[in-house]
């Protein structure tokens, strides 16, 4: 394992979108000792969302639990004769089949929550997070200049402003087609107007393909680091361990309203809509469908 390059416990951040994510996982994985772990959302991964030497992590954003199928294809995207450490990453929870599997790969499963704090789903995660307090920090290493650092990640635009620089777009588009038969614009001689229309061909599509393709907001190139936070002042004590999600949790009785719909005869997703209609996020309705499947234990 490498050395550990930033000894402070991460800080809280809101998990919104699965790039933020795998920026999380990054950031916990630097700490647990893996000082290069990089991941690069967007970028060609292979299965594989962070790496870093001695270590592989494979993130997911996703409401339903993970199961066995999805780390026999983490355990595959390590290549031939590899020892690197294989730690898998969720907002929602593990099948039985899967934490199995986990223990006869020794893969480390975590669970991480809105705000981006880490749990551990299994003992191999817990030998992680022990590893990790019990090393000594060390030294951080000059940053290199070479390396673009955001401070956020680019919001993403409104619903009217894309859909306005989508019609722009496909108008400049076709806009060239419907200037051929203008004779204030092409007056000849033939090798001339032949020009004019590539110029205003080229001109067109270049805008309007411009537009389209950022409709979204800037894009993040491969090259550019993830975004990076300010160094934490030196603790004299012991890092505390990570703190409970801040994100609003699971309402009893909302598990116990799904759990009634679900022994109804109703469906999954018709109990995910009901919710999804009542305010509650994305993965908070997971973690309600996961609890409201669980049998209640007897007295």
């Amino acid at each position: 394992m490498s050395g550990a390059t930033d000894r402070a416990v991460p800080q809280p951040t809101q998990i919104s979108s699965w790039q933020r994510a795998e920026h999380n996982a990054a950031r916990w994985m630097r700490y647990w000792g893996y000082a290069d772990a990089t991941a690069r959302p967007g970028g060609p991964d292979a299965g594989v969302d962070v790496r870093a030497r001695g270590a592989l992590g494979q993130v997911k954003y996703q409401a339903a639990q993970v199961g066995r199928p999805e780390l026999q294809r983490f355990v595959g995207a390590r290549p031939r004769g590899s020892t690197a450490e294989l730690i898998f990453f969720t907002g929602s929870d593990y099948t039985q089949s899967a934490l199995t599997y986990a223990a006869e790969w020794d893969i480390a499963l975590f669970r991480y929550g809105l705000d981006g704090a880490m749990t551990p789903a299994n003992d191999i995660a817990r030998r992680v997070q022990r590893r990790a307090v019990a090393q000594p920090a060390a030294p951080a290493p000059v940053a290199r200049p070479s390396v673009s650092v955001r401070a956020s990640a680019p919001p993403e635009r409104p619903f009217w402003q894309r859909a306005l620089r989508v019609w722009f777009g496909v108008t400049l588009l076709l806009a060239p087609l419907g200037s051929l038969g203008d004779e204030k614009t092409y007056t000849g001689p033939p090798a001339l107007d032949a020009v004019k229309f590539v110029g205003i061909l080229t001109g067109c599509w270049l805008v309007g393909g411009y537009l389209l393709a950022t409709r979204k907001g800037r894009r993040t190139k491969r090259g550019e680091a993830e975004p990076s936070h300010p160094p934490a002042a030196p603790r004299p004590s012991t890092p505390s361990r990570p703190s409970a999600p801040s994100g609003p949790p699971a309402s009893d009785d909302l598990v116990a309203e799904a759990a009634r719909m679900l022994s109804s005869g109703r469906k999954p997703h018709e109990v995910d809509r009901v919710l999804r209609e009542r305010g509650v996020r994305f993965l908070e309705r997971g973690r309600i469908l996961n609890e409201a499947k669980r049998p209640t234990p007897r007295t």
